[in-house]
């Protein structure tokens, strides 16, 4: 009975059941190139995203996992996702666990408002289902949990930093901060630095270095893509989740300079600035940026509404068991969420903060449906040139998907789209089909999409075919030169509602 009573606000993780439900109805589509990926190299040996090019458009370290979660499935490549998402699960779980050991150590109520914003963003809004944040997040902890015990294994701490590198490359910023208040622990040791650097590499190092041997670059492709770096961004947008964590950023750091009782704050705060440099990157250098991106901001978010929620514990409250109240509130609003993500098409971004899609009841996934659909019309294996949501379209399906922004291919593809090459690209890899993106609400010259601009001005539509990593527009097809097999509704409408239907095409001959 004690131990429940301890332990109930971990009941909060029951919002994750909700994706059993129907797990296609929440990940974002980057999180299916995972076990897409995994599912090729399990049962073909081939390290694709398709039958065409080898890629290393992921972190490596949560491919491991969706390796393992292949290679243990017992069932078809649908089942996998259930263990991915049972790895999920634990890796929040054991974080946390972590975190109630160092940081989470007193107040009840923080810690039920902590693990419910937790399970709100790992959970409950589905987004990041199936994407490396879950070992993220535990990569984090096990690392706090490091520095808070003032543990003094130079090559352990190096191999964790490794860690929390490879579950995502660009938390390399919220490395740099934590190496110098270790070193600075370790009273500047250069003994202990070499220690430290040599347990990075030993991870780091071969990963880097196979990158290079076979891809020409120690950057995975998509990252090549997505980053403009060293030229800022043209277009920086500063949407709800940015504005978010920049404010929250900046009122944690005023709550820490006050906050001179904590035992921990200087963890807290080289964290919290290791985590605004890694989000001023990512909204200066790149583009197309997910959810995803903000999972070091969500962190510190968690971590900051424990620390207000525990400087304003009180014991009569205790007595008046607020936290079973705050408990019950919480598990209520976390589940509602996820019950409004299972079975709508709710969206934060899109008809909740603003009102660019409808919100109705939608309990099957569109995208889903229309790969099913294609399969009773086009021959399984048969290489498509998708324009957007290629992930969940391959997953659920048994075609060779290749995506026109390149992010799971290799340097290959970006060498084939070259200017007036896309016909001889088609014809050359026998890519049977194009799927586009039909009937706009409105003329423009440019309908932008990653990969892809469409010129919706007259009836007869010009698609102008986009290589991503030189950001340059290289050829163009009108609607004309293609014969239009069939078109489906927009399945992906509530994120794009700006055109009603897709198009799968063919080149005339």
């Amino acid at each position: 009975m004690e131990f429940i009573k301890k332990n109930f606000h971990y009941l909060l993780l029951l919002s994750s059941v909700f994706f059993l439900g129907n797990p296609s109805k929440f990940p974002s589509d980057d999180g299916f190139f995972y076990p897409q990926i995994a599912y090729n190299l399990v049962n073909h040996g081939f390290m694709g995203f398709n039958d065409l090019y080898l890629t290393n458009g992921f972190h490596p370290l949560w491919m491991v996992f969706c390796v393992i979660a292949e290679l243990i499935n017992p069932s078809d490549k649908f089942f996998a996702l259930n263990i991915l998402w049972l790895f999920q699960v634990l890796l929040v779980f054991f974080g946390y666990i972590l975190l109630e050991k160092t940081v989470f150590k007193e107040s009840k109520v923080g810690k039920i408002l902590s693990l419910g914003f937790y399970c709100l963003m790992f959970f409950s809004l589905g987004t990041l289902y199936l994407i490396e944040a879950h070992l993220t997040f535990f990569t984090f902890s096990l690392i706090i949990f490091f520095m808070c015990r003032k543990f003094t294994n130079d090559f352990a701490f190096g191999v964790i930093c490794s860690l929390v590198f490879l579950a995502r490359l660009d938390h390399v910023f919220v490395l740099i901060p934590f190496g110098f208040l270790y070193w600075n622990f370790r009273r500047w040791s250069i003994k202990s630095l070499g220690l430290m650097i040599v347990g990075f590499l030993a991870l780091s190092l071969p990963y880097l270095l196979s990158n290079y041997y076979i891809f020409d670059n120690f950057v995975p492709i998509s990252g090549r893509i997505k980053s403009i770096f060293p030229h800022f961004h043209p277009n920086i947008r500063l949407d709800h989740f940015p504005k978010l964590f920049i404010g929250c950023g900046i009122l944690y750091f005023i709550f820490l300079c006050f906050n001179k009782k904590d035992t921990y704050r200087a963890v807290k705060f080289y964290f919290l600035i290791g985590s605004l440099m890694q989000l001023f990157y990512n909204l200066l250098f790149q583009s197309e940026i997910g959810q995803w991106y903000f999972v070091s901001q969500m962190f510190f978010c968690g971590l900051f509404i424990y620390d207000v929620a525990n400087s304003f514990s009180n014991k009569t409250f205790e007595k008046l068991s607020f936290d079973k109240i705050i408990f019950v509130c919480t598990l209520i609003f976390v589940c509602g969420i996820a019950w409004l993500k299972l079975t709508t098409s709710f969206s934060i971004q899109n008809n909740v903060f603003a009102n660019r899609s409808k919100f109705e009841k939608k309990s099957n996934d569109l995208v889903r449906q229309t790969a099913q659909e294609f399969e009773q019309k086009i021959p399984k294996k048969t290489r498509i040139y998708v324009y957007d949501f290629p992930g969940k379209f391959a997953f659920y399906s048994d075609f060779n998907v290749i995506p026109a922004d390149g992010l799971v291919a290799n340097k290959q593809y970006f060498n084939d789209m070259k200017s007036g090459n896309f016909k001889n690209f088609i014809i050359k890899n026998n890519i049977k089909y194009l799927l586009f993106p039909t009937a706009f609400h409105t003329k423009h010259e440019t309908q932008g999409f990653l990969a892809l601009h469409v010129d919706s001005r007259t009836d007869d539509y010009i698609f102008k075919l986009r290589n991503t990593l030189k950001r340059t527009i290289i050829d163009s097809l009108k609607e004309s030169e293609l014969t239009k097999i069939k078109s489906y509704a927009n399945p992906i409408k509530t994120w794009q509602p700006q055109y009603d239907s897709v198009s799968v095409f063919q080149l005339k001959n």
